[in-house]
């Protein structure tokens, strides 16, 4: 009833009113076409930076928004496939079962260097092998090196 008061104030009103939905769509649809500008930009700039990290780095910072953005997302921007970060982490399981058993055959190795000091990697190596322990000698030799134990060289070295 009141419209037919005066319509031309109820008519302003009413625009009014539904103007503020013209003008906010408006300015999402400007945001929506910068966006992908914006986009290509960031990626730009950080395209050295992801495809020259390390693969360690780029997984932890997949693994550092796993809980805001989920899997796939993360996974775009240094363009790694989300498999290779599945793939990743079950092997960390298997790296960290290693890393202790290392450490296993490292202390087995610093126990045969004391009772043997003049043994190399290849002696330690089949000693631990008589013991029932399997390793190899590269590795052996490696542990060894890490923790600074060497044989001792009775003979000068012949070319």
């Amino acid at each position: 009833m009141l419209a037919h008061v005066c319509p031309r104030r109820a008519r302003r009103e009413l625009s009014a009113v539904a103007g503020y939905p013209h003008a906010e769509v408006r300015e999402l649809r400007r945001e929506i076409q910068r966006l992908p500008v914006e986009n290509k930009v960031l990626r730009e700039a950080a395209e050295p930076l992801i495809h020259h990290a390390a693969a360690r780095e780029r997984f932890a910072f997949i693994h550092a928004r796993l809980a805001r953005f989920g899997i796939r997302r993360p996974c775009r921007i240094p363009v790694t496939d989300h498999n290779n970060y599945h793939a990743r982490v079950r092997a960390q399981a298997r790296r960290v079962e290693r890393g202790i058993d290392e450490r296993e055959l490292t202390a087995w190795i610093v126990e045969l260097h004391t009772a043997y000091p003049a043994h190399g990697a290849e002696h330690v190596t089949r000693e631990l092998k008589r013991q029932g322990m399997q390793a190899g000698r590269r590795r052996v030799a490696r542990l060894m090196r890490e923790q600074g134990i060497t044989g001792i060289t009775r003979r000068k070295r012949r070319n």
